[in-house]
């Protein structure tokens, strides 16, 4: 159990003593649905909460909220979490609803066990025949994504279900390779299922094809922002691909993306120009003279433009898109650094 972290609905946790009590923590997370999408599912099905996806969509919100206060406990030095509570609300109105779930416990720092269990010492003794058909089905679904076999719906429903880490690289790769357009269907399989796969595997494969702008567009609608990531590739020298990725987001913020941030804002603040200010002598048939601002490409601008009015570069190389990349970041860190101590 060393290094591990524990949630507990009980007061106590068996065999762990309670060392400090730290605070009372909660969080709440509101997530918008059309309920009546649901309308698929049978009455009974739908009233008594057996409906597969508003199941699923609970479970989401769910494991965002638990890990949200997870989080915060950490934050404040914490390695348990005892008294662990949730509520599910359905607040509604004109065809719309949204669903909240509040999570509540407190953070406290316990004495680890020490004792870990080997795979060898965990015993199955028998298995299900439904445990038995999903490991069937799993073990197919990977294999066929792996041999570039277009994802079904069907393998959709499985995986945002059981989401499986071990197909990212093949399901990024076949995203790669197909055209978006003539493949829109199976283009939005891939994004559903990543978009379902908890980021911290999906980030650190994703990250390593952002040379392809179609990857760089996925990583903005997945909400897969990674203050490292980027400033590793704008470091690396690919500083287009990185500030092309600076207004990404992500579901929520925290202390790391703060400061991940602010190391990026000035690392491309203290790049050097690319463009220079020069005084610039004009020939006999020409008034063109003075001080010219001449952009990396050597093209020569009156000395207050901001962009190149031939490459729209500024002085630092970067496009006017670009520079509101830059800027979403800024105001974003800004917001950010007030609430986060």
């Amino acid at each position: 159990m060393r290094n591990e972290f524990i949630m507990s609905t009980t007061n106590t946790i068996e065999g762990c003593p309670i060392k400090k009590y730290i605070d009372t923590i909660c969080s709440n997370i509101v997530i918008g649905t059309n309920i009546f999408s649901d309308f698929a599912a049978s009455f009974t099905d739908f009233f008594g909460g057996r409906s597969d996806s508003y199941r699923r969509k609970l479970e989401i919100i769910y494991g965002e909220a638990s890990k949200a206060l997870k989080q915060k406990a950490l934050n404040l030095g914490a390695n348990a979490i005892v008294g662990f509570r949730v509520d599910f609300d359905e607040i509604s109105g004109k065809d719309k609803s949204m669903f909240m779930v509040s999570v509540s416990g407190t953070a406290c720092i316990i004495e680890m066990n020490n004792k870990e269990l080997s795979e060898e010492e965990i015993i199955r003794t028998s298995i299900s025949q439904s445990d038995l058909q999903k490991e069937i089905d799993r073990r197919y679904i990977i294999s066929q994504i792996k041999d570039a076999v277009p994802l079904t719906s069907e393998w959709v429903e499985f995986l945002l279900e059981y989401p499986q880490t071990e197909i990212i690289e093949s399901l990024i790769k076949r995203y790669i390779s197909i055209d978006l357009d003539y493949y829109a269907e199976e283009a939005a399989n891939i994004k559903q299922v990543l978009s379902a796969t908890p980021p911290d595997f999906v980030i650190p494969v994703i990250y390593q094809h952002i040379e392809h702008k179609k990857i760089r567009i996925l990583i903005k609608e997945c909400c897969l922002f990674d203050g490292e990531s980027i400033y590793e590739t704008i470091v690396k020298g690919k500083i287009h691909e990185g500030v092309r990725l600076l207004s990404a987001t992500k579901n929520s913020y925290d202390a790391k993306d703060l400061k991940w941030m602010k190391t990026i804002l000035e690392c491309l603040n203290s790049l050097p120009d690319t463009g220079k200010i020069e005084v610039v002598k004009g020939g006999v048939f020409t008034r063109d003279n003075g001080e010219k601002y001449i952009c990396e490409n050597g093209h020569k601008n009156p000395v207050d433009s901001s962009f190149c009015e031939k490459c729209g570069v500024n002085m630092k190389g970067m496009t006017e898109g670009e520079v509101k990349h830059i800027d979403s970041l800024k105001e974003r860190y800004s917001i950010i650094e007030q609430y986060i101590q």
